[in-house]
């Protein structure tokens, strides 16, 4: 079954604002913009029946502490899965990129297929045992999947080719989301690298087009 947001499907807009491309393309992602409205999911508030959570298993693994464990578990996540689940996000975050629209009026075929997969592989993975590479990497995979849902949302619904201003600005606000995932995608494998001296070789970011 498909998960929402999910595109499968290829999606064919074009955009009517160059002023506002103009602005977007090639700047870096203001700050502000992070803070943009994203769609939610509603959540129950708690009864005050609800159950307290169960203590933790006296069987989990304990939590690594000194410099050397973190340095150890790290290393673990990363051969077991963390390299190529990270190696997958660089990769389809730049083939996404590509299908970006660059000018107003501009064809483009949107297919967020592949990050999607990719941002499912990330999530199945455990969380980085050193909370600051942990940080970067779990905001990098929020702001992607926020991106792919926002730029999505923004594709006309009743057949239209042609944005409205609502929509191009909704868009907008996508691709800005997203320029603050790859911020943080970027942030998470230089945290790698300088501090457990892991990095993949080839650099993806450095590789030929992916497509």
């Amino acid at each position: 079954m498909n998960r929402p947001g999910r595109a499968r499907v290829a999606l064919l807009l074009t955009v009517v604002t160059a002023a506002l491309l103009t602005a977007c393309t090639g700047a870096d992602a203001d700050p502000a913009r992070a803070d943009a409205p994203r769609t939610t999911r509603p959540t129950s508030s708690p009864t005050p029946t609800s159950s307290p959570s169960p203590p933790p298993s006296p069987t989990a693994s304990p939590t690594p502490s000194t410099a050397a464990e973190i340095a150890e578990a790290v290393d673990k996540w990363y051969t077991y899965g963390g390299e190529t689940a990270m190696v997958s996000l660089i990769k389809e975050a730049r083939n996404a990129e590509s299908d970006r629209p660059r000018e107003a009026f501009e064809l483009v075929i949107l297919d967020f297929g592949g990050l999607t997969d990719a941002l499912g592989t990330a999530r199945l993975m455990g969380p980085i045992p050193d909370p600051k590479t942990q940080s970067a990497w779990a905001a990098a995979v929020e702001h992607l999947d926020g991106a792919v849902r926002e730029v999505l949302a923004s594709v006309p619904k009743d057949g239209r080719t042609i944005q409205s201003p609502q929509e191009t600005g909704q868009m907008l606000r996508g691709w800005s989301t997203f320029d603050e995932g790859i911020k943080s995608l970027k942030a998470a494998q230089a945290l790698l690298n300088r501090r457990f001296g892991l990095k993949p070789s080839p650099d993806p970011w450095e590789a030929g087009e992916q497509r």
